[in-house]
């Protein structure tokens, strides 16, 4: 339950980074297409005990949408709204059979630079019955950074190499 507590976490993080605070302006004059909080970030969570969660991919669509992939394959889908010209809020709602539902809770700030977040969180165990929350625990504190898009670089040799590294020995990792 706590390794996906913690991918839970990372994701509504991330999902959250945008909302730590309005810095000027508000949501209304906020172009939510034009905001720097929509992309694509690698995230992680603190949880407040030095407990890091794994690293995920989240995305900030501009219509105000929010999709995390953790490192477990584990997808979470949230909603996400600015709060300035580079702050936001994020929530994720999860519904699981085996642990129950929880909600996140992110307040996100963009740095100048529009390449790197942080954004306090906080965890919600839900009534399944209800919906109904018993009660936010934290905070804990996402970052992220932006993902770039990149080239292909040298190789260092055929792909079939490394694949013949794995078939030999799956659990070897490739050499240097």
């Amino acid at each position: 339950m706590r390794r996906l507590f913690v991918g839970f976490l990372s994701l509504l993080v991330l999902a959250g980074i945008v909302a730590v605070g309005a810095t000027s302006g508000s949501a209304q004059d906020t172009d939510m297409a034009n905001h720097p909080v929509v992309g694509v970030w690698e995230l992680s969570a603190d949880l407040g005990d030095g407990d890091t969660s794994c690293l995920s991919q989240v995305v900030f669509t501009a219509d105000g949408g929010y999709v995390d992939v953790d490192c477990d394959a584990f997808v979470e889908v949230g909603v996400w709204e600015p709060t300035g010209p580079n702050t936001a809020n994020l929530t994720i709602t999860v519904k699981t059979a085996e642990d129950g539902s929880f909600r996140i809770r992110a307040a996100i700030e963009v740095s100048a630079d529009g390449q790197s977040f942080t954004g306090p969180f906080t965890f919600e165990l839900l009534d399944p019955a209800t919906g109904e929350g018993f009660g936010q625990y934290g905070p804990g504190l996402a970052t992220g950074t932006r993902l770039v898009a990149e080239g292909p670089g040298t190789p260092i040799a055929p792909i079939m190499d490394l694949f013949a590294q794995f078939e030999a020995s799956p659990e070897a990792t490739p050499a240097a």
